[in-house]
């Protein structure tokens, strides 16, 4: 969730999120105070940008992150176009987990739950033996 860019590096998902997720937690402070509750369907984290699929020869895998309070809860609503279920998947939920703890104590709310969905997700070729080891299959 870094958002500084390596030299080798095409993109972070932190230098799309976090400048979004300190302007999403000042309106839900905000939209709390001016209105004594939280439900809004606006806070929604976007991911990358449509000139990275014509640009990038691996564009932002992880697309967005919805928000919602809902019962004093931040709720996380986040969607992956692809997603590595051996690299990516533990340390992607990982991250978008302490992020989500981080934005409600920083909201003054609990933390939620968190909905994932991602229309591909695969194992690499180098994980293939290191799943099997996983299962106990070798």
């Amino acid at each position: 969730m870094e958002d500084i860019k390596q030299p080798d590096e095409d993109y972070t998902y932190g230098l799309y999120i976090k400048p979004q997720m300190e302007k999403i937690i000042d309106r839900y402070k905000r939209i709390y105070a001016d209105t004594g509750g939280y439900r809004t369907n606006q806070e929604h984290i976007i991911v990358g940008d449509y000139r990275d699929h014509l640009n990038m020869k691996d564009p932002p895998c992880l697309r967005s992150i919805d928000t919602r309070i809902q019962d004093n809860k931040l709720h996380f609503f986040v969607y992956f176009r692809s997603w590595d279920l051996w690299a990516g998947f533990p340390a992607n939920l990982a991250g978008i987990q302490i992020m989500k703890e981080h934005m409600a104590s920083s909201i003054g709310v609990e933390d939620g739950e968190m909905v994932v969905a991602s229309k591909g997700l695969h194992l690499y070729d180098y994980a293939w033996k290191l799943a099997d080891i996983r299962l106990g299959k070798t």
